[in-house]
């Protein structure tokens, strides 16, 4: 706050009294000075919780606000989430929304695509990977591109998933060539 903006928060009298060179007037000077950092964090609080602003070291904070610091790895701020700060960001402002549809199919899709970056996940009830029905199963089937974050895609489908099914997560077979 301006000093300025302290003088006129007191009384008629005590302006009066707040003349340079008087007690009051120094008192004044230091509260001016000592209150201004903490406005200027205080401004600025807004950019500190948005997953997009936020500063890159404060993101692990956000995400344990959000359980997903489980996701995380120790190490370097820029080694512990495995698909990079940029898809931590967005998987962190779009975890709330995605919270809606938890137990969901849609839900399940939207938080492995949020969280590896890679589209193209399906999900598939009652049915393993052979074909086989099998009732209360998940058959999730991962894009190619999804293969390098396969650690991290098993543990979202286990933590995500509603807890009486079980699933298996497969990705398609590469081809001759090693185009996939």
């Amino acid at each position: 706050m301006r000093r300025p903006d302290l003088d006129r928060l007191l009384p008629e009298v005590m302006q009066r009294a707040a003349q340079p060179g008087q007690p009051l007037s120094a008192a004044l000077d230091v509260m001016a000075e000592l209150i201004t950092p903490v406005e200027d964090a205080l401004a600025g609080v807004d950019a500190a919780l948005s997953p997009y602003r936020a500063p890159d070291a404060f993101l692990p904070f956000l995400a344990g606000w959000l359980d997903l610091d489980r996701l995380l790895r120790p190490g370097p701020l820029d080694t512990q989430y495995a698909p990079g700060l940029p898809q931590l960001r967005l998987l962190i402002a779009r975890t709330m929304p995605l919270n809606f549809m938890r137990g969901t199919a849609r839900g399940l899709i939207g938080v492995l695509e949020a969280a590896t970056g890679v589209g193209g996940f399906r999900v598939q009830e009652n049915v393993t990977a052979a074909g086989e029905p099998r009732a209360f199963h998940l058959l999730v089937q991962a894009p190619a591109d999804s293969a390098r974050y396969a650690d991290l895609v098993q543990q979202l489908v286990e933590l995500e998933k509603p807890v009486a099914l079980t699933h298996e997560v497969v990705w398609p077979a590469p081809t001759p060539g090693g185009a996939t």
